[in-house]
């Protein structure tokens, strides 16, 4: 009995490295979410949730927009420089500087 890839033979003997590259990037395009409108107040809760954080050390989890998609990092703010727009973040992964204009939401955990 001969065992062969079936379809797969046949699927990707006809697509040429540029095609396949392209159709990776239109379901990477299609998946793409659109940068949510914050209003004032939802700013001013972000504000607070990320002074308490700084003050007495509380994790807290920040979800950032980049690129069209959301990550959430959870761990502890560890400065806030209002001049560079930015906040430096200590998780697991170690410190990160997250620009304030990506942030789309923070909770306290």
């Amino acid at each position: 009995m001969i065992c062969d890839r079936g379809k797969m033979k046949w699927q990707t003997a006809f697509f040429m490295p540029e095609h396949v590259k392209m159709l990776k990037q239109i379901t990477i395009d299609e998946n793409k979410q659109k940068k949510p409108q914050l209003d004032e107040q939802e700013y001013e809760e972000i504000g607070f949730i990320v002074m308490e954080s700084l003050n007495y050390t509380v994790p807290i989890k920040v979800t950032v927009w980049k690129d069209g998609f959301f990550q959430a990092t959870t761990g502890i703010v560890d400065k806030v420089d209002t001049l560079m727009k930015c906040i430096l973040f200590e998780s697991d992964e170690g410190k990160r500087r997250i620009r304030i204009e990506e942030i789309t939401a923070v909770e306290r955990i």
